[in-house]
């Protein structure tokens, strides 16, 4: 698969290169956003990878221009280390991921593997974000983005009774934007005004990281796994 890496650090693209070589893929170079946008739209690149501070067009402005044109596009965007504001301004112009810098390389496997589910789901027009029934609880499972059909989901949970607990999981496919967790927030907080009980299993940890900026994970207890959240839900229950 392609991807366009887009950097104003030399020996950060050829790092990119060469990392993304080593995983199978085939890279594509821009030095700059101006550069990137132009390969941009004479190709096809399912995968684009910024950097957000750059001179002249930035990693926002790149980010923005190519969803705008092509919004399945999956753009992972590089951040500051600990710069959680930078990561979630990007994810409200729908960035789909983001790794911090210095680079990782089991970070950025993650992040490419998470992208790649999300264009076979996308490809196989699967449903990304389902309601599912438990003895004793309802389940909200988000595997796409999170804003895809977080309104209907939210009218139809609008009737669920605060003694019924409701646990919402978030795949390793899944992406996250402004309007998902605006969307997610208000259902959570809806079922917690009527005294119901929310747990959230989530493993990808930026995705846990961005929960805990938004306030998500003080209105909803955060797992690494369905197990766990299950097992609070249980002990809260009792």
């Amino acid at each position: 698969m392609r991807i366009l890496v887009i950097d104003d650090e030399r020996p950060t693209l050829a790092m990119f290169e060469l990392l993304l070589e080593a995983m199978g893929y085939s890279p594509v170079p821009a030095d700059s956003g101006e550069k990137g946008l132009e390969l941009f739209e004479n190709d096809h690149f399912p995968i684009v990878i910024t950097d957000i501070k750059m001179p002249g067009i930035d990693g926002m402005e790149v980010l923005s221009r190519i969803k705008s044109g092509k919004p399945d596009t999956e753009v992972i965007v590089i951040t500051g280390h600990g710069d959680v504001e930078l990561a979630l301004a990007a994810l409200n112009l729908k960035a789909t991921d983001f790794i911090d810098k210095p680079i990782a390389q089991e970070a950025l496997a993650n992040a490419l593997q998470r992208a790649e589910k999300r264009i076979r789901r996308l490809e196989a027009c699967n449903p990304v974000t389902t309601l599912r029934e438990m003895e004793w609880a309802k389940v909200l499972d988000i595997a796409g983005n999170l804003s895809s059909g977080i309104e209907s989901v939210a009218r139809e949970l609008a009737g669920l009774a605060g003694d019924t607990p409701l646990l919402v999981t978030v795949s390793e496919c899944s992406s996250v934007n402004g309007a998902g967790i605006a969307g997610l927030t208000g259902i959570i907080e809806s079922h917690a005004a009527k005294g119901g009980r929310v747990a959230i299993s989530c493993r990808p940890e930026n995705f846990r990281r961005v929960f805990e900026a938004s306030g998500l994970a003080e209105i909803a207890s955060l797992h690494r796994n369905e197990e766990d959240a299950l097992r609070a839900l249980l002990v809260e229950k009792a």
